[in-house]
């Protein structure tokens, strides 16, 4: 973990490509309004997803040395990751 900063940007771009990704998806259903109330929830998940953990990177919930707080940068970028990969495996999944 480089960086607050490095965090907070990945945090952005990630929940970013994910938004995006269900613009795009609600552009080429627009007459499904099922898939565009779908998508809607998504993005309403994603963004508060994204609040909830730049709260985390700027107000730790523990304190302590050094070690300790890279161990909780460490888990919210796996929380990050794994919330990102499970957002785009449900996109794709209901392609199918």
């Amino acid at each position: 973990m480089a960086s607050k900063k490095t965090l907070k940007k990945d945090i952005n771009f990630l929940v970013d490509e994910v938004v995006g990704t269900c613009l795009m998806r609600q552009e080429m259903h627009s007459n499904d309004k099922k898939e565009q109330e779908k998508m809607d929830e998504k993005i309403k998940d994603m963004l508060h997803f994204r609040e909830e953990m730049i709260t985390k990177v700027n107000q730790p919930d523990i304190v302590g040395d050094g070690k300790t707080l890279r161990s909780y940068y460490s888990d919210l970028y796996k929380e990050l990751l794994d919330k990102v990969n499970g957002a785009f495996e449900e996109l794709e999944s209901s392609t199918e």
